[in-house]
């Protein structure tokens, strides 16, 4: 082997640099959270903002509405992570500062918004912030292109959140008992939801190349529920927090609501969790070629 040749460890070390998804996703990602971010800002503050501060009724709307901004920081976070690490410089580095300041952003827009309560202001502003740091710390493993898999697939799984809310919010109900419509929508509609969300996120990692094995493909699939079941603990923090700080006591009535919707929340994440994993690593044995595979 002459000096102008490579040898075979130096050439392996040269493609060893993790791919990167191309701009196209990256846009969409981007586009996707500051929509998600502006609208559910928005739509919390319409929902809940009052001139002269929250009342009692206020504050809890407030709380019981903390799910969705929680967990679109959240996705937003990990989202802001892959974008900044795209610049040149250390990756983690640059992730971590784009996350981090994205979550300040959010956190300063939300105490802006609710200002007029300055301790609720700064309880919503730093459970926010938290939501983006922990999502963004998604975006810190090398290998970037299951991330970027995982991500869509949240993003997936945010517009079938807000279809649930359409429906919801439609006067045509498509189940006449209440009970009846949180027992389907706890149970089905997240297991159907946590396939397509797996699939979207094997079909990136199909497409995009991104190396066959599976362990990439079963944290591609299982992100979007890690994503929702670590917001939805988030999401309980700051709702408990909130409540101490704007009620004496919670009528029993919300109590009993509060349980419920958390339950839900619990439920439908680890559903969305398992089945997303789960479809993902059907779709690798059953789709990709034998001869593809690695062992």
């Amino acid at each position: 082997m002459t000096d102008a040749q490579d040898s075979p460890a130096e050439t392996v070390e040269k493609t060893a640099e993790p791919k990167r998804e191309g701009r196209l996703v990256s846009a969409a990602l981007a586009l996707g959270a500051l929509a998600a971010l502006i609208g559910v800002l928005v739509s919390l503050y319409r929902m809940t903002g009052m001139a002269d501060g929250l009342d009692e009724t206020g504050v809890m709307i407030l709380a019981l509405s903390l799910f969705s901004p929680v967990i679109i920081a959240m996705f937003a976070g990990g989202v802001g992570g892959i974008i900044a690490s795209r610049f040149k410089g250390p990756r983690p580095a640059l992730a971590a500062a784009g996350f981090i300041i994205l979550g300040l952003v959010t956190a300063g827009v939300a105490y802006a918004l609710f200002g007029v309560d300055a301790s609720i202001a700064l309880a919503l502003g730093l459970v926010l912030l938290a939501s983006t740091v922990i999502g963004g710390l998604f975006s810190l493993p090398r290998h970037r292109l299951p991330v970027v898999a995982g991500l869509l697939g949240t993003l997936l799984l945010l517009a079938l959140m807000f279809l649930r809310g359409v429906l919801e919010a439609s006067s045509k109900s498509l189940f006449s008992d209440p009970l009846d419509r949180y027992g389907t929508f706890g149970s089905l509609a997240p297991f159907l939801a946590g396939l397509l969300c797996g699939f979207v996120a094997f079909q990136y990692l199909r497409v995009a190349g991104a190396g066959n094995r599976l362990p990439g493909f079963l944290f591609a699939g299982a992100i979007p529920g890690a994503i929702w079941l670590l917001a939805t603990v988030v999401a309980q923090v700051g709702i408990e927090a909130i409540l101490a700080i704007g009620i004496d006591e919670v009528p029993a009535l919300d109590e009993a609501y509060l349980t419920l919707t958390f339950e839900w929340q619990y439920n439908g994440a680890m559903t969305v969790l398992f089945a997303g994993a789960l479809c993902s690593v059907l779709a690798y044995g059953l789709l990709l070629p034998k001869s593809a595979k690695r062992p």
